[in-house]
């Protein structure tokens, strides 16, 4: 199977956007529209509306600030909560410097708008453009059936944010300064509508890895179903709309297409190399040696590259950047590291919440938390990084309790490449930084050469505070860092920003967290158990390294019928998809209230401020502004 592959070259369209390159063929330099009324034309204009996937998933921060930040689960690290250049920490707080003027909405919109556009002039052009040669009927309903499904996508992740939206249904014609603004109701149709007839163009496999296929359409639908269910004028659709879902997200999991990876970890992480620290627990970064793209989970993904041809501005995943907590460059807090490739370049936007620390809690022991307990559930492990090798010799200092250390020396060699940068710890090398789900005492503290940090002792919807070093607790600088978008192979060497994961835009692990949720709007509680536990089977440790002995056959792992509620399904959707920029929409999907509650109950940050008008983004000023006519309508609030 051929892979699609997208470039974004200079271009003069009639659509004004970018253009594309087809697998291998040539750069198109130029894309006007009798050009993309031809069969080759048709392709590379459903192409370029692939490319701009990129402006958002897995790009910039733009994606994290929108959907992780401010919710029960993830909360700002000290480079956006100590302000200065990242000064967007009113995504977190929800403070009154948080405006319609606000960061990354305009890019959001404009974004959306662009790939809605792009979708469009396919869908314009597209029908007319004749078959024959390599355009085969069957290729160019997919090509229908693609620009429909992206459309659709796109107006998804608008109208979860931002309410009702201006619909175009035919590409821009020139420059226009007039716009109206339908309902949410009416977007929804149109998505829905979008993804019935994606669903009838297109086929169950492609020939080139990365198009959209029928099951892609078919789950996106259920999750749009889902999501209209709870919407306050939708009583009429509310349990058909449940059933739509459950049914879709079925067909999907019952396509025979897609199967869950056996190991939670693979989804993210390959093989440790043998020049690596050995890592049988896989607490340490995540490696990418023998890390496959393409996996039976992935239903639909933005692809990126580590081609650095391929590498223009906008066009690599970014994602590695943003969720990891500082390791390097502190030797009062960890000694003998320094930054390496493997460890990753921490940006720290993000740090995990003490509530999701505590979801994870409530199932990744097999007993009472501690030194020796096993390892129930992987998905923590799979997630986080937990334990850093040294890369240098040194020693941390030994001091008062509870920071202190033994003092004892501790060795390591930095590993480099050929070309002599940083790659990692060479094997042997001793731990230097762990961070343990439990309390220890001081005596076992200085029993370890190595530095340790712990969860925070107060209740997890409780401020444990932010610089928490002097307590050897858990703080907005030094956490665990979220492993699954860490990326050793970037080309450009331990600084560079450019990423070439894909990033995943929608898996067969969240499928069954989808039909789980609709069960429970149906009140089919046990339906939603059983999709439960067949992710709890997967998480589950199957042996040695990772654990002592299979809890495959554990019932600890596995829930029951009467466990089922929205507040447990959204627990749960915590521990299988953190990190996995879902959480804002997530929250908000069950309705205002519930939104409210979550984040008030589990986010200290956000409680003071948050108010009904935060259900809602602020359309961004620049439209407002830029509309003539009849004022375009805002959000109530704004």
């Amino acid at each position: 199977m051929k892979r699609l592959f997208y470039g974004v070259p200079a271009l003069t369209l009639t659509l004004g956007l970018g253009g594309c390159v087809d697998l291998g063929e040539k750069l198109v330099s130029s894309l006007g529209s009798s050009y993309i009324a031809t069969p080759q034309g048709l392709t590379d204009a459903t192409n370029a509306t692939y490319a701009g996937l990129r402006g958002f998933y897995g790009r910039g921060e733009t994606d994290y600030a929108l959907t992780e930040l401010g919710t029960d689960t993830w909360t700002a690290a000290d480079q956006v909560s100590a302000g200065g250049a990242q000064n967007w920490i009113y995504y977190d707080t929800y403070e009154p410097t948080y405006t319609s003027q606000g960061s990354f909405l305009d890019a959001f919109w404009g974004w959306g708008y662009t790939v809605i556009n792009r979708a469009n002039t396919v869908l314009d052009q597209g029908p007319q453009v004749p078959v024959g040669g390599t355009l085969t009927q069957a290729v160019k309903d997919s090509r229908l059936g693609e620009a429909h499904f992206l459309r659709a996508l796109a107006y998804f992740e608008l109208v979860q944010q931002f309410g009702g939206l201006t619909i175009n249904l035919h590409a821009a014609q020139g420059v226009s300064t007039e716009a109206t603004r339908q309902s949410e109701d009416s977007v929804y149709k149109v998505i829905i509508d979008d993804l019935n007839q994606a669903i009838n163009l297109l086929p169950v496999t492609q020939p080139d890895y990365g198009r959209a296929t029928k099951g892609a359409a078919q789950n996106l639908l259920a999750k749009a179903y889902l999501t209209r269910a709870y919407r306050e004028w939708n009583t009429a659709n509310l349990q058909p709309d449940f059933q739509q879902a459950l049914d879709l997200a079925n067909t999907v999991i019952n396509s025979g297409r897609y199967s869950l990876v056996p190991d939670f970890a693979r989804l993210w992480c390959g093989t440790h190399r043998a020049a690596a620290p050995a890592d049988p627990g896989g607490q340490g970064f995540c490696d990418l040696a023998n890390y496959s793209k393409r996996n039976t989970e992935f239903v639909f993904v933005t692809q990126y590259s580590y081609d650095p041809t391929q590498y223009q501005s906008g066009q690599t995943n970014y994602d590695h950047l943003e969720f990891l907590g500082q390791y390097d460059g502190n030797p009062a807090w960890a000694a003998g590291m320094v930054r390496d490739l493997d460890n990753g370049r921490p940006f720290r936007r993000l740090r995990p919440t003490p509530a999701l620390l505590d979801f994870f809690a409530q199932t990744r022991w097999a007993g009472t938390p501690g030194p020796g307990t096993d390892v129930l559930d992987t998905r923590f492990d799979g997630s986080f990084q937990t334990v850093w090798f040294a890369n240098g010799a040194a020693a941390n200092p030994a001091g008062t309790c509870p920071t202190c250390t033994s003092g004892a020396p501790i060795n390591g060699t930095l590993l480099r490449d050929a070309g002599g940068s940083a790659i990692g710890a060479a094997a042997g090398s001793d731990t230097a930084l762990v961070y343990l789900g439990y309390q220890v005492s001081d005596s076992f503290r200085m029993s370890k050469a190595y530095r340790i940090g712990t969860p925070c002792t107060t209740a997890p919807t409780v401020d444990c505070g932010k610089d928490n070093d002097a307590k050897g607790m858990i703080g907005f600088r030094h956490f665990p860092s979220l492993k699954k978008w860490q990326d050793n192979l970037r080309v450009g060497g331990l600084s560079s920003q450019d990423g070439g994961k894909d990033f995943p835009v929608m898996r067969l692990g969240e499928t069954y967290l989808i039909a789980a949720e609709a069960a429970v709007g149906l009140n089919q509680p046990q339906m939603a158990a059983d999709m439960i536990n067949v992710l709890r089977v997967r998480a589950a440790c199957s042996g040695p390294p990772q654990c002592q002995v299979s809890h495959k056959s554990d019932p600890a792992i596995l829930v029951t019928a009467a466990q089922m509620t929205l507040d447990f399904i959204m627990d749960e959707r915590a521990r299988e998809l953190a990190g996995e920029y879902n959480r804002w929409k997530d929250l908000r999907r069950p309705g205002k209230q519930f939104f409210l509650d979550r984040i008030k109950k589990y986010n200290p940050y956000a409680q003071p401020n948050i108010q009904d008008k935060h259900y809602y983004r602020p359309i961004p000023q620049r439209q407002i502004n830029g509309v003539t006519g009849t004022p375009y309508p805002q959000n109530p609030g704004w």
